[in-house]
């Protein structure tokens, strides 16, 4: 291994303390920024209906009717 490409992955895997600290106090706005997207995706995601196409749902009839019951 070159010393180039020895110092560019020495650098890619440099861990500081700052990076091993929990969030800041700086931080909780950015918490309540991620949880208000949160509940408008989740919100967002409640009005969304499937309503399959006519003919996937022929297919599914007819496989169901082509199928025999199965014991339980």
């Amino acid at each position: 291994m070159s010393n180039f490409t020895q110092s560019v992955l020495s650098n890619l895997c440099l861990v500081t303390a700052s990076d091993l600290t929990p969030l800041s106090q700086d931080q909780p706005s950015l918490s309540q920024e991620v949880e208000a997207n949160l509940e408008h995706v989740k919100s967002t995601l409640n009005t969304v209906s499937y309503s399959p196409r006519k003919a996937t749902l022929q297919l599914i009839f007819d496989y169901a009717a082509n199928t025999a019951p199965q014991d339980l």
